[in-house]
């Protein structure tokens, strides 16, 4: 899937479906990401680059990346994944994360990248978009109500991570009564 310039863009855009020959540039807008949230720079991008293109990109990842360019320049992408509820019965689409470098933002590229996943979900019978966004991070709220004003509230997210996970199976059993 292929968008080519929409006229709602600044300058000269286009938006696909990343693939492996994306994997440096995407890293390289990780890297901007990470920075982004005040997080460190564990690996360098080469690895970073490796990892994704031999991970990511693979069949049974679950894992889809739009990215948009300028003049054939990655300048944002936007991952997700398809999920099927099984209570539902209906796929659904979650987002991990919609990044836009600086220097581009403001274009209608964050609002371009949700367009092609809408249009991507309505092509593949996807029923719902979900995602999260940080309650600090106003300038994400502010776009994202212009998308739409229907904020869910009514779950908490929760994570394990990997500090965690360990710990998780070392508790004894007794504590979980569930």
């Amino acid at each position: 899937m292929t968008i080519e310039k929409s006229s709602d863009l600044a300058g000269d855009y286009e938006i696909r479906l990343a693939g492996k020959e994306d994997a440096n540039g995407i890293s390289r807008l990780l890297q901007e990401l990470l920075t982004f949230y005040g997080l460190p720079l564990k690996y360098q991008r080469s690895y970073m680059s490796h990892v994704i293109e031999n991970e990511a990109f693979l069949e049974n990842s679950g894992l889809k990346i739009f990215i948009a360019l300028e003049n054939n320049k990655p300048v944002a992408f936007l991952a997700f994944s398809k999920v099927f509820a099984l209570a539902t019965c209906q796929t659904s689409i979650f987002i991990q994360d919609l990044y836009v470098e600086r220097k581009t933002r403001n274009k209608g590229i964050g609002y371009a990248l949700m367009e092609a996943l809408v249009k991507y979900g309505l092509e593949n019978e996807v029923t719902q978009i979900d995602w999260t966004a940080d309650t600090w991070n106003s300038k994400a709220i502010n776009f994202y109500e212009h998308i739409t004003t229907l904020q869910k509230s009514d779950k908490i997210y929760y994570r394990l991570n990997k500090d965690k996970l360990s710990a998780f199976l070392n508790k004894t059993k007794n504590t979980w009564r569930n």
